[in-house]
């Protein structure tokens, strides 16, 4: 009898020390989502700010706020939100090691502006998945990817949609400010439309 109740205690022991273990993986992936959602976030509203502000940025004598002079020189200054982005992903890794970039396969047969923006596979298949209808829209996704037997990685990413200030880079090229189909990057406008998927930040959190 003493052999039994010692071999549930045992079993029970183990049972408990299992959940203890599950609930602590579980918070320790919430807590990678919570920072991978502020990081992504973040850089999302830094690019928004870039992109509302393209125009005071490259007119000349233009201010934060106020309305855009007139008669005055308006060229590009090289700076845009992708690159931006890029940009900042880049510094970011070197001093965290966490990766964070633009990702998009571009519009039919125009691909990403940039190699770097570039989905790898596990990318490319959540960009399909943002454009189901039933994946609920402005939703972002993470899950855990082994890399090697010994390491793992926590992966986040979030769809990006195309809002009204997109269009005067990535819309109608029709409407091209160069007439050439070009935006003022130089790069080919891709006609996306309001509302449409344009690609995803995409974040790889080391996990120690």
């Amino acid at each position: 009898m003493k052999n039994v109740v010692r071999k549930i205690c045992f079993v029970l022991a183990l049972a408990a020390l299992g959940l203890f273990f599950v609930k602590d993986c579980q918070a320790q992936m919430y807590d990678y989502e919570r920072m991978s959602s502020a990081f992504v976030n973040m850089l999302d509203a830094a690019t928004n700010y870039l992109a509302d502000n393209f125009e005071v940025i490259n007119t000349n004598k233009a201010k934060v706020g106020e309305p855009l002079p007139k008669g005055e020189l308006y060229s590009y200054k090289g700076i845009n939100p992708e690159g931006f982005a890029s940009m900042v992903g880049k510094e970011f890794a070197k001093k965290t090691g966490i990766t964070i970039k633009f990702v998009s396969q571009g519009k039919d047969k125009l691909g990403p502006r940039s190699g770097y923006n570039k989905p790898d596979k596990w990318e490319a298949e959540q960009l399909k998945k943002f454009t189901k209808i039933q994946y609920p829209k402005g939703v972002g996704y993470g899950e855990v990817e082994l890399v090697s037997d010994y390491n793992m990685v926590y992966r986040y990413i979030y769809p990006l949609y195309i809002e009204h200030k997109c269009l005067q880079c990535h819309g109608d090229p029709k409407r091209s400010p160069t007439g050439d189909g070009k935006d003022i990057t130089g790069f080919p406008m891709e006609n996306f439309k309001l509302g449409e998927l344009s690609g995803a930040i995409s974040l790889t959190f080391p996990i120690e």
